[in-house]
Formats: C-alpha cells, structure tokens, sequence
C-alpha cells in the first residue's frame, strides 16, 4: 500500500510539473497599440477633414447663401416693417419662413451626409489600421495585439504604435 502511495505522489509531481512546462511553453508575446493616436495621426496625414470639407464646400456655400438671403429679409422688416403695407409685411414672412425650413431641411441633409462620409473614412482608415496590426505583428513575432486603453502596465518595448503608423500605406 505505501508503496502505491509512493508511486501515485511520483506521478502527480511528474504531472503537474510537466502540466508547468505546458504552461511556460504557451507563453505568448503580447504588445499593444494606441489606435486612438493613431487614427488621429492618420486623419492628419490622410487630410481627412480637408477632403470631407472640400466634398461638402457647394453644399455650405449654398447654405451660407441661405443664411445672408433670410439675414437681409429680416433686415428690411426691421428697418421698412413698420412703413409696409399689411400684405407686404405678411409676403416677407412668408418668404422668410419659406426661406426658414429650406435651410433647415437642406442643413439636416448636410450633418446626416457628413457625418456618413465621416464614419465611411474613419472605417477605412480603421481598415487600413488594422492590416497594419496584423502585418506589424507578423513581423515581429507578436501573439497578440491590444489597444493602450486596455492595458494598465506594459513594456515599452512591446509598444508597437510608431511601427504600425509606419506601417500604414
């Protein structure tokens, strides 16, 4: 019986250090990014806001057109209003409640539309961000790749951020 006894304990202390030696094998190497910096140093270099504000550049003008052609109504009611027949003063407020909802309909029109080309650039650049991770951590023999925002405490070393916006073409 001491004898089996003996045999068993041998063989868990053989199991569980080779169940260690599993367990150090399976280490990984782990770094991370800073996607944020990095899609912010991105839309800088890409001239993201530039591009979309060029994209939208009649749409606004025509806006602005809207906002000096209710501003010089509202001018000419302040200053004329009170010298205005009835049926004039009721025509300008037509015109400029006419004039009111057309450039609130085409100014809702415009945020929607800029912000789906915004959110359309910002997922190819997260596009183009991530082939970078991926090829980065090809490269440099990386398990595993985090955002900066989850880790708490990591080497320096494994901080691969300046690599993928270098890498980013």
């Amino acid at each position: 019986m001491k004898q089996w006894i003996k045999a068993a304990s041998l063989s868990l202390v053989i199991l569980s250090s080779s169940m260690y030696a599993h367990a150090a094998e399976a280490a990984q190497k782990v770094g991370y990014v800073a996607t944020g910096q990095a899609m912010a140093q991105l839309a800088k270099r890409y001239n993201v806001s530039e591009k979309l504000r060029q994209e939208f550049k009649d749409r606004i003008d025509e806006l602005r057109g809207l906002e000096g052609r209710m501003k010089t109504k509202v001018e000419k009611m302040k200053r004329d209003g009170e010298l205005m027949s009835a049926s004039d003063r009721t025509k300008i407020q037509r015109e400029l409640a006419s004039l009111d909802s057309d450039y609130k309909l085409k100014a809702k029109a415009l945020q929607e539309d800029q912000r789906r080309r915004g959110q359309e650039e910002e997922q190819k650049l997260v596009m183009k961000i991530r082939q970078a991770i991926q090829t980065v951590a090809k490269q440099e023999g990386y398990d595993l790749v985090v955002d900066a925002q989850a880790v708490l405490y990591a080497n320096p070393g494994d901080d691969l951020s300046a690599k993928v916006i270098s890498a980013v073409k």
